[in-house]
């Protein structure tokens, strides 16, 4: 038998004409994961985890304020439904915003919980719509279990990264309008009630940063992303839907919850807000020179995998 041929120890060069100085889905010196003030590693680190409910202490004053904010917490409690769109799509690359998202979720469960125990605290069972959802909102609701997560990476790519300033912006203007509902409800809550409902109030402050940050900064970045903004608040999008599927009580809660001039204001409020930015200038704090949005799947450019 002949002799066994060592393996060569020696490194050999890889040439590959993708890779760009050891980098696949970049170029050095050129970032390509948008970044704002906010901090996320310190958001996910601090996230606060579960309000503590003395049930003993709650009571509420009418039939009215427990069914407003069993509404409420229908909303809450469909936080998987708005993750799984959002990671779904192509803002899923995103590993900054898929971490705060995942922490978001995280803290979301902690607010539909402590919701939840209010309206469980006298020992009754969960109060169950009042109506029974229209066809449509059936309808959309087995889109949203069942075909979303088939349609949406596909057309998101194809659009490329300017369907996550949509996106952001949505999410700016439906945590705000919840914010805006249960702020609504306190003048109306006694007690442990109104104590917990204040700590959900004050917890989604950091939320809305979050979201409103990401959102302004790629309104201001392109005209692709301003478009797919403006695109996403169409006339016909309702914030408190959650994923764009309606509670069956929607009507009747929303008459009851924002019942004062005040209230109605300060909803129409949240979605007038991110309107104004995009309507306006880029700021002089508004960042350049950075990551540009990588295009679709459509587009002859450079596009770009996981961005870490």
């Amino acid at each position: 038998m002949g002799e066994t041929t060592k393996p060569r120890t020696t490194p050999q060069p890889v040439t590959d004409e993708h890779h760009r100085e050891g980098r696949l889905h970049s170029s050095p010196g050129q970032p390509i994961v948008l970044q704002t003030e906010f901090d996320v590693a310190a958001y996910t680190r601090d996230a606060r985890g579960r309000i503590p409910v003395q049930a003993d202490e709650v009571d509420f004053r009418s039939r009215r304020e427990r069914e407003d904010l069993a509404f409420l917490w229908r909303l809450e409690s469909a936080a998987l439904s708005d993750t799984r769109a959002l990671l779904a799509s192509w803002t899923g690359n995103e590993a900054r915003i898929t971490a705060f998202v995942a922490t978001w979720a995280f803290e979301r469960l902690w607010l539909g919980h402590a919701v939840r125990d209010l309206l469980t605290a006298d020992g009754s069972p969960l109060p169950e719509p009042l109506r029974r959802g229209s066809l449509r909102a059936r309808l959309r609701r087995v889109y949203v279990d069942r075909g979303l997560p088939l349609v949406a990476p596909v057309w998101t790519n194809i659009v490329g990264e300017s369907v996550t300033a949509g996106q952001m912006v949505r999410l700016w203007v439906q945590e705000k309008a919840l914010q805006a509902a249960y702020r609504a409800m306190l003048p109306r809550l006694d007690g442990e009630a109104r104590h917990v409902v204040e700590e959900i109030v004050e917890r989604r402050d950091e939320i809305i940063r979050f979201f409103r940050l990401e959102a302004t900064v790629r309104i201001h970045r392109s005209a692709g992303e301003r478009r797919a903004a403006r695109l996403h608040l169409h006339r016909g999008w309702r914030p408190l839907r959650i994923v764009g599927v309606a509670d069956p009580d929607e009507r009747l809660a929303l008459a009851s919850i924002f019942r004062t001039r005040e209230d109605r204001a300060r909803l129409r409020e949240a979605r007038d807000e991110a309107r104004r930015v995009i309507a306006s200038r880029p700021g002089p704090t508004t960042p350049s020179g950075g990551p540009r949005p990588t295009p679709g799947l459509l587009s002859k450019k450079g596009h770009h995998g996981i961005r870490p």
